[in-house]
């Protein structure tokens, strides 16, 4: 399997980083402390101070499932608020930093800054009832056997990988005040290795897009062992997690 390795140094251009914050996850790998240290990583990479960084909180994603929405909106606004407001405070502490350089959204605001997006995932689904190998990888990435992932289950992952393939694509307006919508490339990244299902919607790129401004339209960046990866040369047969 191909060899895959950190950035040395991102692109003279305006860039915005994309931080994919999993509710279930901000009480360990995606803390406002664990964000940060993430963050400071990638400092000696910025080449000129143009670069944002987008927090994108997957809380609406959670309403698929059995759980009434009412208690899931209680508790994920909650958790939410909480991790922004943790971060913020942290950046106080370090004035380094450019404030209106960090934008904080959560899913179903990334949904209406995308007039596609809903197109795309209806027809998403339609190619997940009959292609065989993409409901493989679904339920390889949920831990199941084919058959065995329920609705919901599939439902969050064909909507989470759907919009960070839009974005990467240039299909999603991505609002940061720093870079007003002047950035040539964005990052998607994630604490861990990448999904199956989604290196497969990449490479398959169903829907024909390209966005050859962004030198990052095919990658991931796993926050955790500090490794970006080309989506375009994983061999996905032998690909480990």
């Amino acid at each position: 399997m191909k060899k895959f390795f950190d950035i040395h140094k991102f692109p003279k251009q305006e860039g915005i980083l994309l931080f994919g914050i999993s509710m279930n996850k901000v009480d360990n790998v995606q803390g406002a402390k664990k964000c940060f240290e993430y963050m400071k990583h990638f400092i000696p990479k910025v080449i000129q101070p143009t670069v944002g960084l987008n927090f994108v909180y997957s809380d609406s994603l959670y309403y698929n499932s059995e759980e009434k929405a009412s208690v899931l909106k209680k508790r994920y606004q909650a958790t939410s608020h909480g991790h922004k407001f943790g971060f913020m405070k942290l950046l106080k502490k370090n004035p380094i930093y450019i404030p209106n350089s960090f934008s904080f959204k959560n899913f179903s605001q990334m949904v209406l800054e995308s007039k596609v997006y809903l197109t795309y995932l209806e027809k998403l689904k339609k190619i997940y009832e009959t292609d065989k190998t993409f409901q493989e990888y679904v339920a390889k990435d949920i831990g199941k056997k084919v058959g065995e992932p329920n609705t919901n289950q599939t439902n969050f992952i064909l909507e989470e990988i759907l919009m960070f393939y839009l974005v990467s694509k240039g299909k999603v307006r991505l609002q940061n005040d720093y870079i007003q919508d002047k950035q040539k490339w964005v990052l998607w990244c994630y604490p861990g290795k990448p999904l199956f299902s989604e290196i497969y919607v990449y490479q398959k790129n169903f829907f024909n897009l390209s966005n050859e401004i962004n030198t990052y339209e095919n990658s991931y960046y796993d926050l955790e062992n500090n490794i970006l990866y080309d989506y375009t040369k994983i061999d996905l047969p032998t690909f480990e997690v």
